[in-house]
């Protein structure tokens, strides 16, 4: 099983756990269906983006900088493209708004806390090839 492999299983998985924690608290969380459904997609959304960075860090750069950059163009990626999620979310749905930003919030820290625990071991792992 290839290094990539290896994360994306990981990723698999943090997803399916995820997904039934959230079918399982659905009704003590939202009254409505559409911000469920909201959270859902926002599941897809951050499992998409973090199969990019995976995808992305795999690629060898040539000097710490290019990684420090990379690292950094995809931190600021996520917290755009979240935000214009979330404000996409506000104007459009409109229906329990502040507990889908809540969840929303929470997800993100999760993908952020698995992002960070990624992204550490492979920046280790690239400085005792070197």
């Amino acid at each position: 099983m290839t290094k990539s492999s290896r994360y994306i299983a990981c990723l698999v998985l943090l997803n399916l756990v995820l997904t039934v924690g959230l079918m399982l608290f659905r009704s003590s969380v939202f009254t409505d269906s559409r911000p469920y459904t909201g959270a859902g997609v926002a599941i897809a959304f951050f499992f998409f983006y973090e199969i990019a960075v995976i995808l992305l860090t795999q690629k060898k750069t040539v000097t710490p900088r290019q990684s420090v950059n990379l690292f950094l163009g995809l931190k600021a990626g996520k917290i755009v493209l979240s935000l214009v999620f979330v404000t996409l979310y506000a104007l459009v749905v409109k229906v329990e708004v502040k507990r889908f930003v809540l969840v929303f919030v929470l997800l993100y820290f999760i993908y952020l806390l698995f992002d960070t625990i990624y992204l550490t071991k492979n920046e280790k792992k690239e400085k005792t090839i070197k």
